[in-house]
């Protein structure tokens, strides 16, 4: 026999040992109680009420939101400013966050950011894009309305395929046409001579 075989057959034998030895330490413990004695203090607890939402729930809270959202936004005069609209959104998006899926929730934080940046970037200047433009954060308003708000398309697809409403989109300028504004606005000289 190599040295390397009895060192293995040794090193079997100690765990095994080690093992035999411990499940014997384990049965020779005294088993606890697991009954409480009574005792004569007595406390009271309140218990907060929990409240549970199930997805079904949550989808019926949805589609009715979605169809309240869609019937307030009609109210708004097609001649109004965005800024109506846009606290519909924002409102009706922030209700939804606390019962939405997680799968859905970074988007939907996503849309409440998104509103409110444009609420807090347009509303000093009553939505006007040429006070905007003129007096304000021109750079941060053009983004966000010439592009996609982040969250929205995917929430608004969402809102479509379970309750079969399509809910208003974000308020929107195409970028050649703010370029084209920002141009007439801030050089005017140039579009004169164009």
């Amino acid at each position: 026999m190599r040295w390397a075989d009895f060192r293995g057959i040794v090193a079997v034998a100690a765990i095994v040992a080690a093992i035999v030895l411990s499940w014997r330490a384990i049965e020779a413990r005294p088993i606890a109680s697991t009954v409480a004695e009574p005792t004569s203090t007595t406390t009271t607890t309140t218990v907060a009420p929990t409240t549970t939402t199930t997805p079904v729930a949550a989808l019926a809270d949805t589609c009715d939101r979605a169809a309240e959202f869609v019937a307030e936004a009609s109210l708004v005069p097609t001649d109004a400013d965005p800024g109506p609209l846009a606290r519909l959104a924002l409102s009706f998006w922030s209700d939804l966050e606390p019962i939405a899926p997680d799968e859905l929730r970074q988007e939907l934080t996503a849309v409440i950011n998104y509103y409110e940046a444009y609420l807090e970037t347009g509303g000093p200047f009553a939505f006007d894009p040429v006070e905007i433009i003129l007096e304000g954060d021109k750079e941060r308003f053009e983004q966000l309305v010439t592009r996609p708000a982040p969250g929205l398309q995917t929430a608004r697809d969402t809102i479509a395929v379970l309750c079969g409403i399509e809910v208003p989109d974000q308020p929107s300028i195409s970028a050649r046409s703010f370029e084209d504004l920002e141009d007439r606005l801030l050089d005017p000289e140039d579009t004169e001579e164009g």
